[in-house]
């Protein structure tokens, strides 16, 4: 999720009268109406489809062939972890042995070790094409790695596995949201530390009219949880908000428009932050057994 304006135009598939055949895609650049009709379809079935596997999220991620420039210049896409440091910087610590659910091109994991952060990542995809981007970028980088193409829970660690889990956009993608915030508190240490980043339900249909109009890729199979929603999960399995905010009023990555979105942060209160942001960050501690 991002919203950061300049995306692409999807060639509809005119096969898609099932759910797969919403991923047989391919992407351009450019705001166009051309082809907004088809567009508007593919959401709609992407918000009624009843439920959807991990493998059709996979699909769904790996038609996005170009994430990374789409997401270069996005104001919105880099704020998730700017912010999150800024929660969490002064709980995590150093040398982290990490997970990185739907890790996508392992932009979270890169973040997070170029400020010492991570000892070793673990990356979890459920889009091969995404995993093996992820793959040659870390080794680039030289940051210690492991991947992992998932398409099915439990995930593939033992209990208590991990000093950090890294959940940036995801629960929204995953049908089953109890079974996979189950599974990142179960392989998840007690006492460590957890950041789950997701966003406010009131922006579906912005999310939804940018992918019709091109401006941005759409999200694929999906539900955007209301926060009451997601504090119950957390609590049902033993995570408790350490801290927690809403950040993007202005989703735009202008100079200007940024400097007025974060005066606007700092000046609003968190009532209303909570009700208009477009995104919700969490900083969760997985509690004693």
């Amino acid at each position: 999720m991002g919203l950061g304006f300049g995306f692409e135009v999807p060639e509809i598939c005119h096969h898609c009268a099932d759910f797969e055949g919403l991923f047989m895609i391919k992407y351009q650049h450019g705001f166009t109406l051309r082809g907004s009709l088809g567009r508007a379809v593919q959401e709609w079935q992407y918000l009624t489809k009843p439920r959807w596997s991990l493998e059709h999220v996979g699909q769904f991620w790996s038609s996005v062939s170009n994430y990374d420039d789409i997401n270069e210049d996005a104001y919105t896409y880099h704020r998730r972890f700017t912010n999150s440091l800024e929660l969490a910087e002064d709980l995590i610590g150093r040398n982290n042995l990490t997970l990185d659910i739907q890790s996508r091109t392992g932009n979270g994991t890169i973040f997070w070790a170029e400020r010492g952060c991570i000892r070793k990542s673990n990356l979890v995809d459920f889009s091969e094409h995404m995993l093996a981007i992820a793959s040659t970028k870390l080794s680039g980088a030289g940051i210690d790695f492991e991947a992992h193409l998932v398409r099915s829970f439990p995930l593939p660690f033992p209990d208590e596995t991990f000093d950090l889990v890294l959940s940036y956009e995801t629960i929204e993608h995953i049908w089953e949201r109890d079974t996979f915030i189950r599974e990142l508190a179960r392989v998840l240490k007690a006492r460590q530390w957890m950041i789950v980043t997701c966003p406010n339900i009131l922006w579906e249909p912005a999310h939804w009219l940018a992918a019709i109009v091109n401006l941005h890729h759409s999200e694929g199979p999906h539900r955007f949880l209301t926060r009451g929603s997601l504090l119950s999960l957390f609590r049902s399995n033993g995570l408790e908000v350490v801290r927690e905010n809403s950040t993007i009023i202005l989703p735009f990555s202008s100079d200007i428009s940024i400097l007025a979105d974060r005066s606007l942060e700092r000046r609003l209160p968190d009532s209303i932050k909570r009700t208009i942001a477009l995104r919700r960050s969490f900083v969760l501690r997985k509690a004693e057994l």
